[in-house]
């Protein structure tokens, strides 16, 4: 699972507003978290007389008439805090112009978050409780598949996709290249104990998320490295009998692909596994920078296999998105 944004700038954005509510203030946006409906509908009368008011799902926005000021409000709880809010931001507050790139989307999902804590915020402590939410979450859908997809969920895709890579998994050790917050390298070891299991990011911040997490986790033995999957620098992590790239290789240009597989299969002893959203054009809020297609995911595999020298084989699958899984045996495991 992707991290959403750039966490320094998080940081800096992070300041409490002047008010008895404690709000959190980005740019010219104020966040406000309600205790619950009632409060919210009080604010949104006492809001009315000076601001345009437009309600969502999960958000009130007011935007003052007199300047360009506006505040977003939600009854959202500390317990309620996980990556779902991605797809509620993006869906909810992109349309108003208050999300238009992807440190904007980091910046307000982190606003949200902050906005129900009780000062002084602790930035660390606030991105443990999202991704300890999450991983519950994560856990739950696993366990537990609905039977009908939720309409919004950015949880449900993952853990649709992370069941399928349990089923896929291989060997004795796992790499997870793009691993962000560290969801499946925790859920790997808890699934499949006793074997070396490692992520990697670019980003320094994803791993101080990570590791909070396995540690939060009891996955002690969980390693994770600062690494960027276009370094040569990738390979001396080793290899790793199953390797993933889960929903990284629309984050990177086209034109950095056959270096990003070179590498990939490099580290990839016997399985590589890669999963990419179906877009119908690049989200350039998420950090997108471009678009795959089912045509496009099984070229690519016909790459890795010309790039082995003829050996192994590969297929796709469509699981949220699309799947490329490339073998280096010729033999299915």
């Amino acid at each position: 699972m992707r991290q959403i944004g750039d966490g320094s700038l998080q940081q800096q954005l992070l300041k409490p507003a002047s008010n008895r509510q404690e709000a959190v203030r980005v740019g010219h946006v104020i966040v406000l978290a309600q205790h619950d409906k009632e409060a919210l509908d009080h604010q949104k009368q006492h809001l009315l007389s000076k601001y345009w008011v437009n309600e969502t799902a999960h958000f009130l926005i007011c935007r003052k008439r007199s300047s360009n000021q506006c505040v977003v409000m939600h009854t959202f709880k500390t317990s309620e805090i996980d990556a779902d809010l991605i797809c509620f931001i993006a869906d909810e507050l992109a349309s108003f112009g208050l999300v238009n790139s992807a440190k904007e989307f980091g910046a307000a999902l982190f606003a949200v978050m902050a906005s129900t804590f009780p000062p002084p915020r602790d930035q660390p402590m606030i991105w443990q409780r999202f991704c300890l939410n999450t991983l519950g979450k994560l856990r739950e859908h696993i366990a537990h598949p609905l039977p009908t997809p939720p309409v919004v969920s950015y949880i449900f895709p993952f853990a649709t996709i992370y069941r399928r890579v349990f089923e896929l998994f291989t060997g004795q050790s796992l790499l997870d290249v793009g691993c962000s917050f560290g969801f499946l390298p925790v859920l790997i070891a808890e699934q499949v104990p006793n074997t070396c299991i490692m992520g990697c990011d670019s980003n320094p911040d994803a791993l101080g998320f990570s590791t909070a997490l396995a540690d939060a986790a009891g996955m002690h033995h969980v390693g994770f490295s600062l690494q960027d999957v276009r370094n040569a620098t990738l390979r001396c992590l080793g290899t790793f009998d199953t390797v993933t790239a889960l929903h990284v290789l629309e984050h990177l240009p086209e034109g950095d692909m056959p270096v990003t597989f070179t590498h990939l299969l490099q580290v990839t002893s016997k399985r590589l596994i890669v999963a990419v959203p179906f877009e119908e054009k690049v989200q350039a809020v998420y950090g997108h920078q471009q678009v795959f297609t089912l045509e496009k995911l099984h070229a690519w595999g016909k790459w890795c296999i010309d790039a082995l020298g003829g050996a192994g084989h590969y297929w796709c699958e469509e699981v949220m998105g699309g799947m490329l899984i490339v073998d280096r045996s010729s033999e299915e495991e």
